[in-house]
């Protein structure tokens, strides 16, 4: 037996000796840790069993169809009190960081009960449960819960190929990202025999800007910094940017993922300074850089090609704790083959981040 398939078979006996279970993912969620609960909790209740989605973060608008699928509650401490008491178990999803599931990480200090991890992220391979379900390989948490969901004789609803679907299409960047592989097409395939549609449900999770987020990119953007003779691309935004355009430090989803398009960038440095003091930063690859090494080093992490940490203190202060290792990192890198061509296309997305 493989370590993988070791791990899963104690994840489906870790699931059978317990019936009330707490499920959560990290903060700032997004559709592979949200779609990837609603699936769990759906299957969960199909075998007679109970299951909440509690989270550190309120679930963004783009995903709050969801919630007709399954009970999704956001902290607050008496609640979370209560629900961490009354939870034989809980399972953490999109994340094998203790810290990245937020204030619910010093409630579960104060309750001795077990723990499952199911995530795709390479940084924490080891987890935080006492069973952990750890696949690098996986384009999304939702294609590894859709493999337990099949390896422990459940029956894949309308209802969870939608949840399913909505993880594995936002982790792939609607199957753009080289992280795309033909598992992940084959699920796709069986998940849209059971009724979805797939032009509504991208529309569902991406018609959700506002034209204030979109000034909000073009502010930010318009600023950017080119360093190491055009291989890094450096992005600032701060309280004020936020406030003008009246955003919140979640919604920088996508930013950072848009100037790898320019020919030559290596990596891309996104320094969200979401209130004062505390700096969101996120990092990106076009393929030759490992940012995850960067952020993990410093309490963070996600993928190999998309990464980020949250910092105490100022931009400059968050600037220059990372900035010099991620340069070095690319005046490390080989030349290119065909100096001016263009980046490649991006790699990967990390959930939340």
């Amino acid at each position: 037996m493989t370590p993988a398939s070791a791990e899963r078979a104690a994840f489906h006996e870790f699931i059978a000796r317990h019936r009330r279970f707490l499920l959560t993912t990290h903060i700032n969620p997004d559709g592979d840790g949200l779609g990837s609960e609603a699936a769990m909790a759906m299957w969960l209740e199909a075998q007679g069993k109970q299951a909440v989605a509690l989270n550190d973060s309120v679930m963004p608008p783009a995903f709050a169809f969801l919630a007709r699928h399954a009970a999704f509650e956001v902290y607050e401490p008496e609640a979370a009190e209560r629900h961490f008491g009354e939870a034989d178990a809980v399972v953490v999803l999109d994340t094998s960081n203790r810290q990245r599931i937020g204030r619910l990480a010093q409630v579960l200090d104060r309750h001795a009960v077990p723990i499952a991890v199911v995530d795709h992220h390479v940084t924490h391979a080891r987890g935080f449960g006492q069973v952990n379900v750890i696949e690098a390989e996986a384009s999304a948490t939702g294609e590894i819960v859709y493999d337990l969901i099949r390896e422990g004789g459940g029956t894949i609803t309308p209802a969870i190929a939608e949840a399913l679907y909505v993880a594995l299409m936002t982790d792939t960047g609607s199957f753009r990202y080289s992280n795309t592989d033909s598992h992940a097409h084959r699920m796709a395939a069986e998940l849209l025999t059971h009724g979805l549609d797939p032009q509504a449900l991208h529309a569902q999770v991406h018609s959700h800007a506002s034209a204030g987020r979109l000034r909000f990119f073009g502010e930010v953007l318009s600023a950017l910094e080119l360093l190491a003779d055009g291989r890094l691309v450096v992005l600032e935004a701060n309280p004020e940017h936020f406030h003008r355009h009246g955003l919140e430090g979640a919604d920088t989803d996508g930013l950072v993922d848009l100037p790898r398009t320019i020919a030559g960038v290596e990596a891309v440095a996104l320094f969200s300074e979401v209130e004062p003091g505390k700096v969101k930063v996120s990092l990106r690859s076009t393929g030759r850089v490992s940012v995850d090494q960067v952020c993990s080093r410093l309490g963070g992490g996600g993928h190999v090609h998309a990464a980020g940490v949250l910092l105490r203190g100022s931009r400059a202060e968050a600037r220059a704790r990372i900035l010099p290792e991620l340069m070095s990192l690319i005046d490390a890198l080989p030349p290119r083959a065909g100096a001016e061509a263009p980046a490649g296309p991006p790699i990967t997305k990390s959930g939340g981040r």
